[in-house]
């Protein structure tokens, strides 16, 4: 499975980004960002700032949550946290770790790129009623889904380094 993580994260990184591009033009000029108590919207933006919002949250965010469990903990090892912190970063164990934490993080990157995807998608579907409203089934289907996959991200992570084999 390490071996799908990077090239899975790059083609939802590419995808995404078409997706949300090619997408944005059935927005109206303004666009109803933000919603509040019962769907209703409470934030509006450009279609230009919305594309250019979107583009960023959704490449920026994702490779800055790959780069840092990538970089940081071999530029400051005391930062990193982790149940059996000394087994696993033992000499013996260190570079296994990092590359078990960076095909993590491969796999979060990939999760965030699939809800800002959703994100979008839900906020075109939220745009096309006049007045705009947000629908809850999807939005909310979409969330627990989200966070049942990050649910299970972090239990695989605790569990891996709960062991010490």
């Amino acid at each position: 499975m390490s071996q799908l993580a990077r090239p899975l994260f790059i083609l939802l990184l590419i995808i995404g980004a078409i997706l949300i591009s090619t997408t944005t033009g059935q927005l109206p000029a303004q666009i109803a960002s933000h919603f509040g108590a019962g769907g209703v919207p409470n934030g509006w933006m450009s279609r230009n700032d919305y594309l250019l919002f979107m583009l960023a949250f959704s490449v920026v965010l994702p490779i800055t949550v790959v780069l840092g469990p990538i970089f940081l903990p071999r530029l400051k090892i005391n930062a990193i946290n982790i149940p059996n912190r000394d087994y696993w970063l033992a000499p013996l164990r260190r570079e296994a770790t990092f590359r078990y934490l960076a095909t993590h993080a491969l796999w979060l990157g990939s999760l965030l790129i699939v809800f800002i995807a959703g994100i979008h998608l839900v906020l075109i579907e939220a745009n096309a009623t006049q007045p705009p409203h947000l629908p809850f089934a999807p939005f909310v289907t979409l969330l627990a889904l989200f966070m049942a996959a990050l649910g299970i991200w972090i239990v695989t992570i605790m569990i891996h380094f709960r062991s010490k084999a």
